[in-house]
């Protein structure tokens, strides 16, 4: 009997373990799904975090475009802009040169006329008295072509220094921007060597801009505030009207390189802020230096703050956007050293504007002169014509009475030499043939008479 029992138990055993084997396949299974599922996930998660900062370095990529191409697109409008003021300048200059070539013909023709018609009636006298009218206009008609000459000259310089002086700029700004990086790195967690940088970026900016240096702007200008405090402000730049700009430089790198350096989201955002706080807290100490208080000039009501480093100053902007409010709030105006140039062209465009009306006032009041003078001149040669007319009139009433008439004082002269008078010199034949004209013209005229005077009486 017992080896029935045991034949019995062993297929019973051995169900029981595949049953458990199975069991423990499915949880293992269960278990592996768990952790590949849990791995995909980590996974998805990190794809997210690659794929945003991806499209956030994208954004960065496309801001930098879009900027390139404003700039881009601001040199086509000024390079359009010059190529305007030249031809306008050219055609100008060709109307002022018509005006003064017709000008010269037309004075050339009537003195050409004037001389031509009464050489023979000009006398020593005569010329003497028409050489103090000539000479003076002369001499002032000279020093007007001078001036244009000079005016259209310093025009056309300034024209092509403005050319320059653009592309210069966008040199100018990729140069900075390389600048304020690579000496980041140079400068950090030194205070004193920033705020050198970046007086030496603003003298930069400022030799750049057109202005000339102890003229149109000055740099580390002393002064004293109304409340007695000596200020040192690092430029100040003349605007015409006896106006002033104040620009002071404030450097915030330390904290934005951190920014720049962060491995993390978390520490990004701890060095950003303090950035942000590096820039308020220079707000807040200029605003505390009262520059509108100076008494030695006479500023705006903002003072300019000034951020070398173009990324630091944008990153603070596009960290908290209300500094720029707080900063005007204060009357300080921030801006960098794209932003500076534009304001800075402009203060040397005023300049130039200046200069040009101050000359255009010195030729308008020469021009005067001139229109006076020659004015005069030409009341004169009036003048003089109507005394010619005078002069030609008494000379054909005596030349009338040597050759006209009857018994001329030619032909009596002649008549006269015929008869035998002692004479060495003969008159000229033209003379005696229009007296004898002029005689025998009066002779038809007494022979017609008496022929007209009987026909009028058979008429009846």
């Amino acid at each position: 009997m017992a080896f029935p029992s045991q034949a019995w138990l062993a297929p019973q055993s051995l169900g029981l373990g595949l049953v458990g084997l199975l069991a423990g396949a499915a949880v293992g299974a269960l278990i592996a799904g768990l952790v590949a599922r849990a791995r995909r996930a980590a996974l998805h998660a990190r794809m997210d975090w690659i794929e945003a900062d991806r499209d956030e370095h994208r954004e960065s990529l496309e801001r930098a475009h879009a900027e390139l191409a404003r700039a881009r697109s601001e040199q086509a409008r000024l390079s359009e802009r010059l190529d305007a003021e030249q031809r306008h300048a050219a055609d100008k200059l060709a109307t002022l040169t018509d005006a003064r070539a017709q000008l010269s013909d037309q004075f050339r023709a009537l003195s050409q006329e004037v001389l031509d018609e009464k050489t023979k009636a000009f006398d020593a006298s005569t010329k003497a008295s028409l050489a103090p009218l000539i000479d003076p206009l002369r001499e002032h008609i000279g020093r007007f072509e001078k001036q244009v000459r000079e005016a259209y000259d310093t025009e056309n310089r300034q024209r092509s220094a403005l050319a320059q002086q653009i592309r210069m700029l966008e040199a100018s700004n990729r140069s900075i921007a390389e600048d304020a990086t690579n000496l980041a790195n140079a400068l950090r967690g030194e205070s004193k060597a920033q705020g050198n940088w970046g007086e030496m970026i603003l003298e930069t900016v400022l030799e750049r801009s057109g202005l000339e240096k102890d003229t149109q702007y000055v740099t580390q200008f002393a002064a004293t505030t109304e409340d007695g405090r000596r200020q040192l402000p690092d430029a100040v730049v003349h605007l015409p009207g006896e106006r002033s700009l104040v620009i002071d430089s404030k450097v915030s790198l330390t904290a934005y390189l951190r920014v720049q350096e962060a491995s993390d989201e978390a520490s990004r955002q701890a060095a950003l802020a303090d950035h942000i706080a590096s820039v308020r807290r220079h707000l807040k100490q200029l605003s505390a230096k009262n520059y509108q208080g100076i008494e030695a000039i006479r500023t705006l009501d903002y003072v300019f703050m000034f951020i070398p480093s173009e990324a630091a100053y944008v990153e603070a902007l596009r960290g908290d956007f209300g500094l720029q409010r707080e900063a005007l709030e204060a009357n300080i105006a921030l801006v960098s050293p794209t932003t500076l140039m534009p304001m800075l062209r402009a203060v040397e465009n005023l300049w130039r504007l200046d200069k040009q009306e101050k000359n255009a006032e010195a030729i308008a009041a020469r021009a005067g002169v001139l229109y006076d003078k020659f004015a005069g001149f030409v009341a004169d040669l009036d003048k003089v014509s109507r005394n010619l007319e005078t002069v030609n009139n008494s000379m054909a009433e005596a030349r009338n009475k040597l050759t006209d008439g009857r018994g001329n004082l030619v032909r009596q002269a002649e008549m006269l030499r015929e008869m035998g008078a002692n004479a060495s010199k003969s008159l000229p034949d033209d003379w005696r043939d229009r007296a004898e004209l002029g005689e025998q013209r009066i002779g038809r005229a007494a022979e017609d008479t008496p022929r007209a005077t009987d026909r009028n009486e058979e008429t009846p």
